[in-house]
């Protein structure tokens, strides 16, 4: 606790310790007997965060999470603390010590649950983490940028792991972390608006900022007037020219090693990061798939990927997965005869 923040620790924390307490302690002034009571307020927060604490006020019954110890009537009101084990109070607290270095609180659950959130007005669902120590008005606020219900006209309710109804979530003063919350439930947002089911979907619906391409020209701070000022791009006019020149003299390598070949010709393909293949060339030319000039192969073996057509276009004939088209650069024509792994003799 901060001096300023929360100002002076309330005077329902510096009441008497109570059952289990040391009364020796208990009579010491306020100054020796605060890591005591700020060790008691710690292990108030942490119980209040667990799974084990059920709602109901002070006079309700509360565990500490895989301890088992009752917390019925405990509280800075009553100034009554359970104790932590056979012996009592940790040895830290009675010493006046140690601040709460000695608290052994077990299985106390994860700050951050992951949920899904489901809606009457929606058919999708969200996938989404919160921290359990929202309050559900706190939640249904966050809710709205899910859902698009007001938080106000929002009913929660809880399915289990399983999709299978839990219960309410109908306290808005309540935390997130005092319902069985756990990770893979989903939680159901049930819309009290009005709105009509998919109503949030419907994009046709959502008004839409259209310009002229005019009028975008003649604005200064768009993305086109900036590439036009930094000569980026395609209005790079000297970076353009080149790289024309660079796809020109491709294709015209590309078109010499094309010519060069002949269709039924023995070739080897040597693909980059791939193994030599042998095959027969089959086709030479433009395509249609893809700009440049291409060679159609018919492997020796099934290492292709068609049987000669690309996208509905028939360019030679072979077997299923025995065709191929590679650029001229990879294909090396000349006598290269079929293996004979000696399969007919067996």
């Amino acid at each position: 606790m901060r001096g300023g923040q929360f100002g002076s620790p309330p005077l329902s924390l510096l009441q008497p310790s109570g059952e289990g307490g040391d009364p020796a302690v208990s009579r010491l002034p306020i100054g020796q007997r605060w890591p005591e009571l700020l060790s008691n307020a710690r292990r108030l927060v942490r119980a209040r965060r667990s799974p084990g604490w059920a709602s109901g006020g002070e006079g309700g019954r509360r565990t500490e999470a895989g301890r088992g110890q009752d917390w019925s009537g405990c509280g800075p009101r009553s100034g009554r603390w359970p104790a932590r084990g056979p012996q009592g109070r940790d040895e830290a607290s009675r010493s006046g010590g140690g601040g709460g270095g000695g608290m052994d609180v077990a299985g106390v659950s994860a700050p951050v649950v992951t949920v899904f959130i489901s809606s009457s007005l929606n058919s999708f669902r969200s996938e989404k983490r919160y921290n359990r120590g929202l309050t559900l008005a706190e939640f249904k606020c966050k809710l709205e940028l899910v859902v698009g219900s007001p938080a106000s006209c929002m009913d929660l309710e809880l399915y289990g792991i399983d999709d299978k109804f839990c219960m309410k979530l109908d306290r808005d003063d309540a935390l997130l972390g005092s319902y069985p919350v756990e990770d893979g439930c989903r939680i159901h947002v049930i819309d009290r608006s009005g709105a009509r089911i998919g109503e949030y979907e419907d994009l046709s619906r959502v008004e839409k900022y259209e310009i002229s391409q005019s009028a975008y020209e003649k604005r200064p701070d768009s993305v086109r007037s900036f590439l036009k000022r930094s000569k980026m791009g395609k209005f790079n006019e000297e970076e353009q020219s080149r790289r024309e020149a660079e796809q020109e003299q491709r294709l015209a390598e590309e078109k010499a090693l094309a010519e060069a070949m002949t269709v039924g010709s023995r070739c080897q393909v040597r693909a980059a990061g791939q193994p030599a293949k042998l095959g027969t060339v089959m086709y030479v030319g433009l395509t249609e798939f893809k700009p440049g000039y291409w060679v159609g192969v018919r492997y020796d073996e099934p290492l292709g990927k068609h049987d000669g057509s690309v996208s509905g276009k028939r360019y030679f004939q072979c077997q299923p997965k025995y065709g191929a088209f590679v650029k001229p650069q990879s294909v090396t024509v000349g006598d290269f005869p079929e293996e004979d792994y000696g399969l007919d003799e067996m």
